[in-house]
């Protein structure tokens, strides 16, 4: 993964001077430094929970930073199922909330907004249409490749159970850049509600790529030394993201370990990284992915997969004994597959002088019945849900179906958490950075009262689709009730309920009439129903059509 840079942005034009104040305003690096060495100290009581979990099951998602370059990370690892289930985990959430090429939410007026529009006579359909036709341009920006491969690495990280998705401003050809910080390297600090309002990001990076970076940055005078002798020289550089509550603004800020006042800094409007978490345990910062529920069972599949391994061959090689005329000591005995075990007798009288001794056998058969219960375990910790193998004893349609009921049940559980923490954050941001490069004409405050995000998610349509179909079941329930389907206009406003389930069920505001639409149609049909009755009414009359034109008698 490339690591990339937040820089600062430029201040909009509306509250220019405001942010320039705040900017030159003087910053006591020493506290902030203090707190961020408390956020990396808070994540230290984690760290080994997390290194099992990536050495276990993503043991390439580690920074080049931490373990190297090049480094063998799977010494340690005699089974892949849980790498693979993870990879599998990870396609299918990106799939449910992020799925490619296609919008994953649409900009809707809120409570507030539909009650004054209301009140005013007037009809939300319109507005729906208007931010409707803004989140067509705003979806424009996650239509990309970078997003989707950012969105994928987000995903593998949620498995052990914390992730950073960071939104970056571009250039004029790619305006909106979207990385994905490495778990490893991303400190986060909690609020009292239990969200983010501090996010330290450390990482290393060549002192050309710090200054291409930050081009206008107050460098210190030894970083500038050492620049000149050896500019490609890896270094320590952290970014850190504070929320000011007084100021309702993220403070950005970029320092060297020996820096005594910052690299750069900028304020933005928004939060520019998204810290999303699988589960959370009350009072704790970071969260736990089905990877950490997972992992004494994917640690004993190891062991048991490393045990096998070692007695296949045991059995295969054996261990050999010969009679060199010395005594047997089996503390220096060599107990590996194929070795010679120097022996006074290997059998009577005296045996031979070469002899293989037998092993122990089937037990492998256990251990394969012990192997295969517990892979299937920590597939379905992983929500890896898919089919048998050819070849394999098939599962009967009512087994495949309770087991894909029982995930998504599981699965649900963080489902709101992540919309929460990754949607809003990364469309907000998104329609600032657009907004701060002219790309859009204005700046939505998104507030869920006013004017809220819809998420069109594949779970989020089938959540709102199933609290859909209580309507439907009462509209047939009325027509079975009633014997006829005209009685249900007497008791239920249809067109309204159908308005309401194809808004629900992410139905393109555009398609669906307004009210003053469905009005002037209504008209339009009355008075071409008036006009054909009228029509009838003249050729039923006596004596109708009489005064036609005769053929001429011969």
């Amino acid at each position: 993964m490339a690591k990339r840079s937040q820089q600062p942005d430029p201040a909009p034009a509306k509250d220019g001077q405001a942010e320039r104040a705040a900017l030159s305003a003087a910053f006591d690096m020493a506290a902030h430094q203090k707190r961020a060495a408390k956020a990396w100290q808070d994540k230290a009581h984690y760290q080994k929970l997390y290194d099992d979990a990536y050495e276990f099951a993503i043991p390439y998602r580690r920074p080049a930073s931490r373990d190297g370059k090049g480094n063998d990370r799977v010494d340690r690892l005699f089974d892949n199922t849980a790498i693979v289930s993870t990879f599998r985990f990870a396609g299918q959430l990106q799939q449910d909330l992020f799925p490619p090429g296609q919008p994953f939410f649409v900009l809707k007026p809120g409570p507030i907004s539909k009650l004054a529009l209301a009140a005013n006579k007037r009809d939300a359909a319109k507005l729906a249409r208007e931010l409707a036709a803004m989140s067509e341009v705003i979806q424009a920006f996650f239509q990309t490749g970078e997003f989707d491969n950012a969105v994928n690495e987000m995903c593998v990280d949620l498995a052990a159970g914390t992730a950073a998705l960071m939104v970056l401003e571009g250039d004029s050809a790619r305006p909106v850049r979207f990385v994905c910080l490495p778990s490893d390297e991303v400190a986060i600090e909690m609020g009292g509600y239990g969200e983010t309002v501090g996010i330290f990001w450390k990482t290393k990076m060549s002192r050309r790529s710090i200054k291409a970076a930050f081009p206008r940055g107050k460098f210190p005078d030894e970083f500038i030394r050492k620049d000149n002798s050896d500019p490609d020289e890896e270094i320590e550089i952290q970014q850190d993201f504070i929320y000011d509550p007084a100021a309702r603004r993220w403070k950005f800020l970029a320092h060297l370990a020996e820096s005594k006042e910052p690299i750069a800094t900028a304020t933005h409007r928004t939060q520019r990284v998204a810290v999303p978490r699988y589960y959370r345990v009350p009072g704790e910062a970071y969260g736990r992915g089905p990877i950490l529920l997972a992992l004494p069972t994917i640690k004993t599949l190891n062991k048991a997969m490393e045990l096998m391994l070692k007695s296949a061959a045991y059995q295969m090689l054996g261990i050999w004994a010969y009679r060199p005329g010395t005594g047997f000591n089996p503390d220096t005995a060599d107990r590996r597959p194929g070795a010679f075990w120097a022996m006074t007798s290997t059998g009577g009288p005296l045996g031979a002088d070469v002899q293989r001794l037998d092993m122990s056998s089937g037990k492998l058969d256990v251990a394969q019945l012990v192997t295969a219960e517990l892979r299937l375990q920590v597939q379905t910790a992983l929500h890896d849900d898919r089919l048998p193998e050819q070849g394999a004893t098939p599962r009967s349609a009512a087994e495949i179906m309770a087991r894909m009921k029982r995930i998504a049940s599981n699965y649900m559980g963080a489902f709101g958490r992540l919309v929460n923490e990754i949607i809003p954050v990364i469309v907000k941001a998104v329609i600032e950075i657009a907004y701060r490069k002219k790309l859009i004409a204005r700046q939505i405050d998104i507030d869920t009262l006013l004017i809220k995000i819809d998420v069109l998610s594949p779970i989020a349509a089938a959540l709102r689709a199933e609290a859909m179909t209580k309507i439907v079941e009462f509209m047939q329930l009325v027509i079975a009730i009633k014997g006829q389907p005209q009685a249900l206009d007497m008791l239920v406003k249809t067109d309204e309920a159908l308005a309401l389930i194809g808004s629900e069920i992410g139905v393109p505001p555009q398609l669906l009439l307004t009210a003053e639409e469905r009005k002037a149609l209504q008209d339009k049909m009355a008075a071409a129903a008036a006009e054909l009755a009228a029509a009838q009414a003249q050729m039923a009359q006596p004596g109708a059509g009489q005064g036609a034109t005769q053929p001429a008698a011969a």
